[in-house]
């Protein structure tokens, strides 16, 4: 197994962001494993300019993963986006064509974890090192995952009910560019979470699982080898 090492491009409030990381390495490593968070290098840095974070993989030397936000001072932030694509992170380590990505289930599995996470760090906020700054930040934490659940959404992914529609939402990156077409799925993937988070250990091998289509997975034959209630939520919310 290969060490991967965590750390962060120096920047203004940047051991800020070391507390969050170390903080939620902690959990992701609990619920995904540890060989699978530590296995590939990994640089943070935070780019105020860019449109989007990113989990960076075509640097030879390591991963990285941009933020795209103010500064790192922005703790509830960084946070959200952070956990998002440490879930791409974790995907990443189970599949055998590194290139594949499908869109849909990625998006709506990776930011169900960030309101996880935000929902992890208002429980058990006294953990991370930047309690001893600001014991109450638990109010904002649970203020900005209440201002994300409620966001407006549309209900585009569900009407994608035919193997075609969904390679067109697919092809069109829709996941990606319009979040709010998903927004009931992430929030039903999240309140499963909520319930038994351990669960998650069993999505990073969805590639194994995808059909022919390229756009379909396979549910029942993936229930059939791993049974968990996660995963059937994540059946019901597959339009075709």
């Amino acid at each position: 197994m290969k060490s991967g090492i965590w750390s962060i491009q120096h920047a203004e409030h940047s051991q800020d962001a070391c507390c969050i990381l170390a903080f939620l390495l902690v959990e992701f490593a609990r619920l995904f494993g540890r060989d699978i968070m530590f296995n590939e290098d990994c640089l943070i840095y935070n780019d105020p300019k860019a449109e989007c974070p990113m989990l960076i993989t075509s640097d030879n030397l390591h991963l990285r993963l941009r933020l795209a936000q103010p500064s790192f001072s922005y703790w509830a932030q960084t946070i959200f986006q952070l956990s998002h694509e440490m879930c791409h992170y974790a995907f990443r380590q189970r599949k055998s064509n590194k290139e594949f990505t499908l869109c849909w289930f990625e998006e709506i599995v990776c930011e169900a974890v960030s309101l996880f996470s935000l929902e992890y760090a208002t429980n058990n906020w006294r953990h991370c090192r930047l309690a001893t700054r600001s014991p109450d930040y638990s109010e904002s934490l649970k203020a900005y995952l209440e201002k994300e659940r409620i966001k407006p959404f549309t209900e585009e992914f569900k009407q994608c009910n035919t193997i075609e529609k969904l390679a067109a939402y697919e092809q069109q990156r829709i996941a990606e560019e319009r979040r709010e077409t998903h927004l009931l799925e992430r929030n039903a993937i999240h309140d499963q979470l909520s319930d038994n988070p351990l669960e998650l250990k069993f999505v990073v091998n969805y590639t194994q699982y995808v059909g022919v289509n390229g756009v379909v997975i396979d549910f029942d034959r993936w229930i059939q080898d791993n049974p968990c209630k996660l995963l059937q939520r994540l059946k019901s919310i597959q339009p075709v």
